[in-house]
């Protein structure tokens, strides 16, 4: 596989400027192409002066006893062992248990409310069914 300057580019934007952490099958080609080609070396010098940029960026300075303050507020507000078992161990996941339930009642109860013509409708026609289906009967056994 012979490697062009576009997908040395596009290599060295995926896998950063350290060929030594690339996949192996892709790290001898790009390490023939950089030594053998001048836009390679290129290529491959802005690529680390790019990275040196962003290496410089993540260092961003702190106020002056920051973290131990920090630190403070955290043990300040620490909760007992036994809470934070229960909390930790039971209360999440019966919350997302019920959560659902919930929903589905809220939902439910909501939508009785808007379809209260065609239930009492079904209704009335499924009694009318039985009081026909009763005299039926009454006959059939009358006639018996």
């Amino acid at each position: 596989m012979h490697v062009t300057a576009d997908e040395f580019s596009d290599l060295l934007e995926r896998h950063g400027s350290n060929i030594a952490e690339w996949p192996s099958p892709l790290r001898n080609e790009a390490h023939s192409y950089a030594r053998v080609s001048d836009q390679g070396r290129q290529l491959l010098a802005a690529s680390i002066a790019f990275d040196a940029l962003l290496a410089d960026s993540t260092d961003v300075p702190t106020p002056l006893r920051l973290r131990a303050r920090i630190l403070k507020r955290i043990a300040a507000n620490e909760s007992p062992v036994w809470w934070t078992w229960i909390t930790d161990a039971m209360w999440r996941p019966a919350l997302l248990a019920i959560l659902p339930l919930v929903l589905g009642f809220v939902l439910g109860d909501m939508t009785s409310q808007l379809d209260s013509d065609s239930t009492d409708a079904t209704m009335f026609l499924a009694f009318e069914d039985l009081e026909n289906f009763a005299e039926l009967n009454e006959s059939t056994a009358a006639d018996d």
